[in-house]
């Protein structure tokens, strides 16, 4: 990522943490986000910098000025609570070293990946209300307003709404059960203290101790060999943070579940066996501890975002029908703890097994022309396609069986996986029986259409096509784009360079000779995609940031009628406590808020594609 993009994502976490903590924990980020990581004393130091003496003879305006600049001092006290309160939410990281000499000293620094995914907390509401109604709804909601909480206090919160009323012992028991659901199925996952320490300094101090161990200068291969001890621990430790127990250990209960007592022995024996191979049916037997904390599992839902962006896709490039069988593959394919993020593909899925899946009343056949389907069958029987062949015709047009260039590797929706073979329903014929979704080229399909839309609204059309020329060919000179595209060659040479300003093109110069004279070098265009996708990232970044700041100011100009109208005396009774102008210029103020919200909801899905992806 380019030092561009790094400092607007920084002013994007500033505004996310102004919005959500307010000025006193936005000033304490800033410093973590320009200075790095710090311990309590620098940030304070840092933090009191701007007050300084004023030098001079004591005057009124100096004495003024002085008391001004003292008033703001930030107590140790008030930055401690500060960090508490990110800390708490996930937006910090702290960790100690392990050297002799800064033995003692805490380190903190903002985690940025979890404060911009408080820009979806209204997403992940909404996907958990479709997920499990109301009640994990209110879960999800209180987790995300406390960032963590235990059980106990979670079922206080939710079925305590008055303190004189006696809480609902069928509540609370459903919500016990739904929190055992939520666990089992990763929608919340277990607060360890793990979580809070950065990646990359628990990496250096296993590797640290590691070199310890070994005498003389470490070689390049026992280097290679530390760095990969190093992943195979750190992912024993994730999977320890996940399930509470070793990789191999087979009791089947994750960190924070517990099995109910129970006197029948042998009873306990056949559940625990039973729950090692299916979840759903050791669900009655098992309950949740109270003590444990637990958090948002944001991969859950980023996952859920992910199989949504790609239906949209689905749906866009073939028809809606086909982007329902899309979602049917996608069910088909059960996650693990692991961020979506590093899926390139999904598990091998069977066309048997998604043809049980698919409800009987689907008529899958739509998604293709009828006379395609039955032109085959009159020639042979009289009998309809099967659900299997149908969906092997699909596989046939998702995986794009009938191009044979290499470049479609690169550009399909599935890839074959087996040997085997079952017959399509319309051209009768054999595609794969086992097959993949291809998470790596579907997503990164969808990056470059989305740079190339934003090349197309700023520069035009031609723009967009010598864009799509590079992406498909390569590096080329601009006598071979004007061929291609058929553009004039100024046309080419003026597109080109304004793109080559707005970095979306790269510049490759291939010398002739050693001598590198201009006029006997090849000048290359190409599209560095890693560079384009952080191009676009920073002017999402500052589209938010703007949003934001034209909310604000929005809302900055009816103040007071804002502070009115959340009056309790005002909210019960509305008609008769406002005018009709301020019923108008609230009604206006709520119609441009809602604007806002709907093209923060467009940007925050494209920031998600290339944030989460790249």
């Amino acid at each position: 990522m380019s030092s561009v993009s790094v400092r607007e994502q920084s002013h994007l976490c500033l505004h996310i943490i102004r919005e959500h903590f307010g000025p006193i924990v936005e000033s304490v980020a800033h410093v973590l986000l320009r200075r790095g990581r710090l311990t309590v004393p620098e940030l304070v130091r840092y933090l009191n910098a701007s007050a300084v003496s004023i030098p001079g003879h004591l005057t009124p305006q100096r004495t003024e000025l002085a008391s001004k600049a003292s008033s703001r001092l930030f107590p140790l006290r008030v930055v401690q609570q500060a960090l508490i309160v990110l800390i708490q939410h996930h937006c910090v990281l702290h960790s100690k070293p392990t050297g002799d000499a800064l033995s003692g000293e805490e380190y903190f620094e903002i985690n940025q990946e979890e404060v911009l995914c408080r820009l979806r907390f209204g997403t992940y509401l909404s996907l958990a209300h479709a997920w499990g109604g109301d009640d994990a709804q209110d879960v999800v909601r209180v987790l995300l307003y406390h960032g963590q909480m235990r059980v106990a206090d979670i079922l206080s919160a939710l079925t305590h709404s008055d303190e004189t009323q006696v809480p609902d012992a069928n509540r609370i028991a459903r919500l016990r059960v739904l929190l055992v659901s939520m666990l089992q199925e990763s929608v919340v996952r277990p607060s360890t203290p793990i979580q809070h320490v950065s990646p990359l300094d628990r990496q250096l101090t296993l590797e640290l101790s590691l070199r310890k161990t070994q005498r003389g200068v470490p070689t390049a291969k026992s280097l290679r060999e530390i760095k990969a001890k190093v992943e195979s621990i750190i992912n024993e430790e994730d999977h320890r943070d996940w399930e509470g127990s070793s990789i191999g250990d087979t009791d089947g209960l994750r960190l924070g579940l517990v099995r109910k007592a129970s006197s029948d022995q042998n009873r306990d024996k056949r559940q625990k066996r039973r729950s090692n191979t299916d979840v759903s049916e050791s669900r009655d037997d098992i309950d949740i501890d109270s003590n444990v904390w637990l958090r948002v599992h944001y991969d859950f839902f980023h996952l859920r975002l992910r199989n949504d962006i790609i239906v949209r896709a689905a749906t866009s490039r073939y028809n809606s029908m086909t982007g329902e069988i899309m979602r049917y593959m996608l069910e088909t394919d059960r996650p693990g703890t692991a961020p979506c993020e590093k899926d390139e593909r999904s598990r091998p899925i069977s066309v048997s097994s998604l043809a049980h899946r698919i409800p009987k009343d689907t008529r899958i056949q739509r998604g293709f022309d009828k006379r395609s389907i039955m032109a085959q069958y009159d020639t042979k029987r009289s009998a309809t396609p099967s659900t299997s062949e149908l969906l092997a015709e699909y596989v046939a047009v998702l995986t794009c069986n009938d191009n044979i260039s290499s470049s479609v590797h690169s550009t399909r929706f599935l890839a074959p996986c087996s040997s085997g073979t079952v017959s399509g329903a319309t051209t009768g014929t054999r595609v794969a029986s086992t097959f993949t979704v291809e998470y790596v080229n579907i997503i990164r399909q969808l990056q470059l259409d989305m740079v190339r839309d934003v090349v197309v609204d700023r520069f035009g059309p031609i723009a967009g096509r010598i864009f799509s020329i590079l992406v498909e060919k390569g590096k080329l000179e601009e006598k071979h784009i004007s061929k291609i595209g058929l553009i004039s060659m100024g046309e080419t040479r003026d597109i080109c360079s304004r793109l080559f300003a707005a970095s979306i093109l790269s510049l490759q110069e291939v010398p002739k000779s050693n001598e590198r004279n201009p006029q006997r070098t090849f000048f290359l265009w190409y599209v560095d995609a890693v560079h384009c996708k952080s191009w676009l990232q920073d002017q999402l970044h500052r589209t938010l940031i703007q949003l934001s700041r034209r909310r604000l100011y929005e809302q900055s100009q009816k103040t007071s009628l804002l502070r009115k109208s959340e009056r309790t005396d005002v909210r019960e009774d509305a008609n008769s406590l406002l005018t009709d102008w301020e019923r108008n210029e609230l009604a206006s103020l709520r119609t441009v808020e809602e604007a806002i919200t709907v093209a923060e909801a467009r940007v925050v899905r494209d920031t998600f594609v290339l944030q989460h992806f790249s």
